[in-house]
């Protein structure tokens, strides 16, 4: 750990008393070594002290979930982990769930935990399948089903589901559909014919490149007036705008050289990318 780290970690750690590690049944515990190795270091200022003697610094530390994973390798810091563990010997049980209120479904997730999913738990999970003849009938149109989120790895459904749920969220609403173009520049000046042509024919080439294509910018990008959204990435973390908070649109500026759009047009092609989009998050610590 260099001097500058050190002296980085030693400023973030500097008031802090108590750490809480959620999921810890996620953390090998070599990684449980080093964490405590490196708050060691930070809190005393002293890269020679024994991570034995001064396990996590000397702040509280509260663990919750499970046990860490076991890995079958052998090393000190496996060792010196497991000891860390075995440390803790105050231990609080929860016995009131209330994460999760289905008994079926409740029963299926202990059963999940310890790999002993029976028959009845797969036929459980079979019938939630909607193109199961024996799944009860979904109506899409009431709640909460007419509000679902989907979840999906898949890039293509995710951007076919999210041009459906705008346009029907401006079907219900009346808001006016905003297509937003990109708008390439380079050191904040536009590009000229040569640059837009190497620009089109790289968009081109990462058509081909499955990879490339996910990680691409989209060159269009529709909004409205009430749609809702959700952050991808982590902004920032003092006021809780990271990956996984959502919001809903609640203005949109377009550009000053925008041209009016006909009264009654229900979707308009945007000339230019607004001056700003303004997003309500449903929490945040502002």
């Amino acid at each position: 750990m260099s001097d500058e780290t050190k002296l980085k970690l030693q400023r973030f750690w500097e008031h802090f008393t108590y750490l809480i590690i959620d999921e810890v049944s996620m953390i090998s515990k070599s990684f449980l070594a080093v964490l405590s190795r490196n708050i060691g270091i930070t809190k005393t200022g002293c890269k020679d002290a024994n991570p034995r003697e001064n396990v996590f610094g000397g702040i509280n530390v509260i663990l919750s979930l499970y046990e860490p994973i076991n890995l079958a390798s052998n090393s000190l810091d496996q060792q010196f982990g497991r000891s860390i563990y075995e440390e803790f010997k105050k231990v609080v049980i929860l016995k009131d769930q209330v994460r999760v209120t289905d008994p079926v479904w409740r029963d299926f997730l202990q059963h999940l935990r310890y790999g002993n999913v029976k028959e009845h738990h797969v036929e459980m999970l079979r019938k939630l399948v909607i193109t199961n003849p024996d799944c009860e009938p979904t109506d899409f149109s009431s709640p909460p089903w007419n509000d679902a989120a989907l979840v999906t790895p898949r890039h293509a459904v995710r951007k076919q589901w999210n041009a459906s749920a705008v346009r029907k969220h401006c079907r219900e609403t009346g808001a006016r559909l905003y297509i937003c173009p990109a708008e390439d520049t380079i050191k904040g000046r536009p590009l000229t014919i040569q640059e837009r042509y190497g620009v089109a024919r790289r968009i081109i080439a990462s058509r081909k490149d499955r990879r490339s294509r996910f990680r691409a910018l989209p060159d269009e990008v529709e909004v409205a007036i009430g749609m809702k959204v959700m952050v991808t990435a982590n902004v920032t973390m003092d006021l809780d705008i990271t990956n996984g908070a959502h919001g809903e649109v609640v203005d949109i500026v377009l550009d000053p050289r925008e041209p009016p759009a006909p009264e009654g047009q229900t979707t308009v092609h945007l000339k230019y990318p607004p001056v700003y989009i303004l997003v309500k998050l449903a929490r945040t610590r502002a």
